[in-house]
């Protein structure tokens, strides 16, 4: 009897447990991202972090599936899948965004940020702020943020040394299938081949391509350093991602459930640029010992990368989207410029 009544008060207890935990899950959030699960990585940490500060914070009724690696696809796939409400976030970069929502690129300005804080200040500001909201409304699509790609994007090659503009003139340089991208190596006299991300290593390896364009953290992946060995530290771009969320999904939750997703970006964020920054040093000090000869120019010689590109860039910006935007983020990086002491 006793063993009878001890059997009964178990199963009834993982019945409450099973009903409570129904009752607890109210939303599921489907997260799929191309990035494999790296630990202390730049791009796959902040991802597992905020998947668990969601579910955490929300108490469970918030559960949330991740699918890394690209079990559902290519970027480009997963965007439209969270578009179409199949998904409800992934993680792509600015330029997965340029051909639905063009004023994106205003971001891309060849050496806009001369610098990591300024760049931060910037995107956390108002300015930032203006295109999350824009996006959501616009393109069904909410930024939670705008996070660090591993940063700043720098050029290499396979054998020529690159010190100055004049050194990248004619080398077949890839880079993402992003228009500015593209007009960015034009404008320095390169001859710009969009490949793929998966096929960029065999390419490089079978000389397709001479070099490449990535940041430090970025380049390390997949072992670029084995068919790159000279790197010029020009910091062309500042590179962001983020992770976005469909809007209407966004929007059916509750305005507590809403303050969860908030609260777990502000963490993913900062979990995110920390790791980028830790990557960038430690992966640059890896670098010089793989025999990669690594060059930064100096302030004068940064200023020449600047002069022959970014004038060319934003006139080719100017004719694809509205000049205003242009301006007021151009504005936004002067405020912090002059908030530094840098101006």
């Amino acid at each position: 009897m006793l063993r009878r009544l001890i059997k009964t008060l178990v199963l009834g207890a993982a019945l409450a447990g099973s009903l409570s935990a129904a009752k607890a899950q109210e939303f599921t959030m489907r997260f799929a991202t191309t990035t494999p699960q790296l630990e202390n990585n730049f791009a796959w940490t902040h991802l597992e972090v905020f998947a668990r500060e969601v579910e955490t914070r929300s108490g469970g009724r918030i559960e949330v599936e991740m699918f890394p690696g690209g079990q559902l696809g290519g970027i480009e796939s997963l965007v439209n899948q969270v578009k179409d409400g199949i998904l409800q976030a992934c993680d792509p970069a600015d330029g997965h965004f340029a051909s639905t929502f063009p004023d994106i690129q205003a971001f891309g300005v060849p050496y806009l940020f001369v610098n990591r804080e300024i760049a931060w200040r910037v995107l956390d500001g108002p300015v930032g702020e203006k295109m999350r909201e824009r996006m959501a409304k616009e393109v069904g699509l909410r930024p939670l943020f705008w996070s660090e790609n591993g940063g700043f994007r720098h050029y290499s090659s396979a054998s020529k040394e690159m010190k100055s503009p004049d050194d990248l003139a004619g080398i077949k340089m890839r880079t993402m299938n992003h228009p500015l991208h593209m007009e960015i190596a034009k404008s320095l006299g390169m001859s710009p081949t969009p490949i793929a991300w998966g096929e960029l290593y065999t390419a490089l390896q079978t000389g397709v391509v001479d070099g490449q364009e990535n940041s430090i953290p970025t380049f390390m992946v997949p072992k670029l350093y084995e068919v790159q060995k000279n790197m010029v530290l020009d910091g062309h771009v500042y590179s962001i991602n983020t992770i976005a969320m469909n809007e209407a999904w966004y929007q059916s939750l509750p305005p507590d459930l809403q303050g969860v997703i908030r609260q777990a970006a502000a963490v993913a964020l900062e979990t995110n640029r920390g790791l980028s920054v830790a990557n960038e040093t430690t992966g640059r000090a890896f670098l010089e010992a793989e025999g990669v000869s690594i060059y930064e120019p100096t302030a004068t010689e940064k200023e020449a990368f600047r002069a022959k590109a970014q004038p060319a860039a934003v006139d080719w910006l100017k004719s694809q989207m509205d000049p205003a935007v242009l301006d007021e983020i151009m504005a936004a990086v002067q405020e912090a410029e002059q908030f530094y002491g840098y101006r």
